[in-house]
């Protein structure tokens, strides 16, 4: 996620704001859409719209029944990213000349949000084998990463990635709870929460990997979530700010639920709790390690 400096001050000219807007909600749209697919793999929701891209066959929108909606909302905001991230696109060629990644961090989140989606199409209509939906999963993480980091760029083209103590630790953990998500899809069952964006529960259940494979993935989920919590303290220490107040309360939550689900088992609400907090957690390391890397 480090990009290079613009071309030595060829153009001085600001950036206008609607550029960060345009990024800002295009960013948001991709994490609302990692936020809901976590809830649909949660709640195993997928199954209940069986059809693409309409939800039934010769009907598209779906009966008011909980699963059904919370799946057809997924797939209409994910389909509205292509229309943004393509603006995104466009508008950073526009202004290309202030900072060339202006457009690169936007193109790939666009590459990563269309590979997404077609590999979301692919498992609605004939189903993908475990490494496809690894990887679909981490087109979307990295889709994240790029817009976001596009956002920073667009509101300080000038600035330069700054490695210190905090970007590093944070750089650390997002590399880690990647790497722990990666390998959840890989080797947990069609039941686990893992393979939802959870956090390691310890929590061994029918249809997971081989035991090797299952406790590495473990181990690295822990390693991810050990990081996390050090990124947490090492702000809080620096700088108190409401993002870093949402990030303890989100890892206080995902503690807590799969402190939960791991004593009392699988209950849809907590389920839920515990993957969509995942995914916010990420984001907001994600973005607090490049809010660190230009302070």
């Amino acid at each position: 996620m480090t990009p290079s400096h613009s071309d030595a001050a060829a153009d001085s000219t600001p950036v206008p704001g609607w550029v960060a807007w345009l990024f800002a909600i295009t960013g948001i749209l991709i994490t609302v859409t990692l936020a809901l697919g976590s809830t649909v793999c949660a709640t195993d929701a997928s199954a209940s719209c069986p059809n693409w891209p309409g939800c039934y066959v010769g009907r598209l929108s779906p009966q008011a029944h909980t699963q059904p909606v919370v799946e057809f909302v997924h797939r209409v905001i994910s389909s509205s990213i292509g229309l943004f991230g393509l603006a995104s696109v466009v508008a950073g060629w526009l202004h290309r000349r202030r900072n060339r990644m202006l457009v690169v961090l936007p193109l790939v989140a666009l590459l990563g949000a269309l590979a997404s989606g077609v590999f979301g199409m692919m498992t609605i209509r004939w189903g993908i084998n475990k490494f496809e939906a690894a990887l679909d999963l981490l087109a979307a993480l990295i889709s994240m990463g790029a817009i976001w980091r596009a956002w920073f760029v667009a509101r300080r083209p000038d600035s330069r990635w700054h490695w210190n103590a905090r970007s590093r630790l944070g750089a650390a953990a997002v590399g880690t709870l990647v790497a722990g998500h990666f390998l959840a899809v890989l080797v947990s069952g069609s039941g686990s929460l893992s393979r939802c964006m959870g956090w390691a529960l310890f929590v061994r259940g029918a249809g997971d990997g081989p035991l090797v494979a299952w406790g590495l993935q473990q181990a690295v989920m822990v390693v991810g979530e050990l990081l996390t919590v050090a990124v947490l303290v090492a702000r809080l220490r620096h700088r108190v700010s409401a993002w870093d107040l949402l990030l303890a309360i989100l890892v206080v939550v995902v503690l807590a639920t799969g402190i939960l689900i791991s004593a009392a088992g699988a209950q849809e609400g907590l389920d839920v709790a515990h993957a969509v907090g995942t995914v916010l957690i990420l984001a907001l390391v994600m973005t607090g390690t490049m809010r660190d890397s230009v302070n």
